[in-house]
This record gives structure tokens, sequence and C-alpha cells, in this order.
């Protein structure tokens, strides 16, 4: 999106707009509702597509138009773990939008990319960002001198890990058995090729 752009207010779907309400909060209902496993595929979808819009029309495709929207960047690195739980986190949220930009999240409304924008620009200094910090900040290789910090910060990366649902779990395991299966043919490849 660029600077000088207006935020969106819909997707168009065959030829016609559909105007979306894409305050944050509605957004979070849209991505819980997706991640239900309760529901049909084409009841999930259209109760997704009703947090942001009145009249859900050809829900697969207005669907498929607003994740285009809303999450560009979802599938660049799918191998990156979770980091942030907009449920676990959500008072860290809360307290670093207050501290940094003195918006009380509980009653000011954003749109979607605003949120974003302004979640992924929260500078050093509040709990938030340490959490995600220590989340992201990669174990360092053992040596004689590092093994209290090695200790410290195993420890805490344990006490503040995202909490993943078993169906994140899977997927998490499938990728990893996937991307395992994926290495183990292309060696297979390249030695197959040597002996032939």
């Amino acid at each position: 999106m660029k600077l000088q752009d207006r935020l969106p207010e819909g997707v168009t779907v065959r030829g016609r707009f559909y105007k979306l309400d894409l305050d944050f909060r509605n957004v979070l209902r849209m991505i819980d509702t997706l991640a239900r496993d309760d529901l049909t595929p084409d009841a999930r979808d259209w109760l997704a597509l009703k947090c942001i819009m009145r009249r859900p029309r050809h829900a697969q495709e207005t669907l498929l138009a607003v994740r285009a929207l809303l999450f560009p960047d979802a599938q660049k690195n799918p191998s990156q773990g979770k980091i942030t739980d907009f449920k676990q986190d959500a008072g860290l949220i809360v307290a670093a939008f207050m501290q940094t930009y003195k918006i009380n999240l509980y009653r000011e409304r954003l749109h979607w990319i605003e949120f974003q924008t302004l979640l992924a620009g929260l500078p050093e200094g509040s709990r938030y960002t340490e959490v995600l910090g220590i989340r992201m900040r990669p174990m360092p290789k053992p040596t004689k001198w590092n093994a209290e910090e090695r200790a410290w910060l195993a420890k805490a990366k344990a006490e503040l890990a995202v909490h993943l649902t078993e169906e994140e779990r899977e997927r998490s395991l499938n990728n990893s058995l996937r991307g395992v299966a994926e290495s183990l043919l292309a060696l297979a490849g390249k030695g197959g090729g040597t002996n032939g």
C-alpha cells in the first residue's frame, strides 16, 4: 500500500463493490471464526464474512479478496513460528498502544491496516516488544562462558511462549515433517543422479 493511498473500504468481486467494516475488532472476530473447526467450511466462510459485512455474497471469492487485501504477506514466511497471539498478548498490546500512541484499544476504532501498521511500529520500551524480543531471540551456541545466559533465555522463552492450539501444533508438525521429507527426496535425487 502506498502512503498516498486511502485505507481500503471494501473489495470488488464479480464486478461489484462490497463495503466492509474493517475495524480491527471485526477482523479479529473474522480470524477467530475462520479458525473454528465445529462448522462446515461454507458456514465458517459465511459467518467469517458476516463479521465484516452486512450481507455476505459469493463467500469463497469474497473471502479470497478479503485475505489478499488484509493479509498480503501471509505466505511470505510460512516456516517462521508464531510470535504473537492476539488473545494471549491482548493486555500487553493494549498497554503498548496506550504507552506509545495514547490510544485506548478498548474504546478507539482503528482500521485493520492502521492497527497492523501501528502494532508493527511499536518501539522498544514496552513489555510487549520485550516479550517479542525474547520469543524471537535465537539461542546462542553453548560456550563455557554463557551457560547462565542460555539457562535464563530457555526459561524466559518457555514462560513467554505462544500457546498453540492442537490444530496449530498439528499443522506445525506436518510442515516440519514435509520439510524433512522434501530434504530427503532432494538428497535421494542427488544420490540417484551420481549412481546412475
